[in-house]
């Protein structure tokens, strides 16, 4: 079987997830093409040869990232099955229940999910203080026995059945009215950090990481690492930034980063 996954990481929790099911289903000699999901390979598309489509993203601030829903937005797949895996921290609503919907509507047949808790990497670097308790217990927030999950999931979803939606989230109903109260209110939906990201030019070595992992292209070196506006919030540039030279405004400085997976 020809099997495509699309990811999209921004600190690396999803690139982990994706690389293991690739092992996976390689040891049950299935043929799979992994592709990081960017502005870039979105142009490209999808090998329409694919037997098998599976999308991996994290889930942030309730929602996937931008980029996962217009590439499913582009596909038209005659009925092709696809599955999704996820990584997220302790809230997700229903972002995957929502793309899930999608791959429906442009005819796929939704043959499995998984979901794996992971650090909330967005919740990190916005409130966790470095070497803070926060921090701490944030990042010892995962699933447990991940590669024994994954090959039972390769071999439920090899069968091609068709799964049910995940049931809306109990808490939704009431909370995202709230949240979005106090959005509102306050201005503080996760896009308002868009414009604030900036490089410290005094401690940047110019190592071009930030520039080449940027799903939106965002980034630029012209004389000093500049942003953009076309910007997704992955937070991609700030956990790996080697130096920790990226900040959100005064947000960022003494907060804590996630550079790595960790406790695997």
């Amino acid at each position: 079987m020809n099997i495509s996954i699309h990811y999209y990481s921004g600190a690396g929790n999803t690139k982990h997830i994706a690389k293991k099911l690739e092992q996976a289903f390689k040891r049950d000699a299935h043929i799979v093409h992994s592709v990081k999901i960017s502005k870039e390979s979105n142009a490209r598309g999808v090998d329409a040869d694919f037997d098998m489509l599976g999308i991996g993203f994290p889930i942030y601030f309730r929602e996937a990232p931008e980029l996962v829903s217009e590439l499913l937005k582009s596909l038209d797949s005659q009925k092709k099955p696809i599955f999704f895996f996820t990584t997220k921290g302790m809230y997700s609503g229903n972002a995957l229940r929502n793309l899930m919907e999608v791959a429906k509507e442009r005819n796929f047949q939704n043959i499995g999910f998984i979901e794996f808790f992971m650090p909330g990497t967005d919740f990190l670097i916005l409130f966790a203080k470095k070497n803070s308790l926060m921090e701490h217990s944030l990042k010892r927030i995962h699933s447990r026995q991940i590669d024994q999950k994954i090959d039972h999931f390769v071999a439920s979803i090899t069968k091609n059945s068709s799964v049910k939606m995940p049931p809306k989230k109990w808490y939704t109903f009431l909370d995202d009215r709230i949240v979005k109260y106090f959005e509102d209110k306050y201005d503080n939906h996760h896009r308002a950090y868009i414009g604030q990201f900036y490089s410290d030019p005094e401690t940047c070595t110019q190592c071009m990481r930030c520039v080449n992992g940027c799903p939106q292209h965002n980034i630029v070196l012209n004389g000093q690492i500049r942003f953009g506006l076309d910007c997704d919030v992955c937070f991609n540039c700030v956990h790996n930034c080697p130096t920790e030279s990226i900040q959100i405004g005064e947000i960022t400085q003494e907060n804590a980063r996630y550079k790595k997976v960790e406790l695997y």
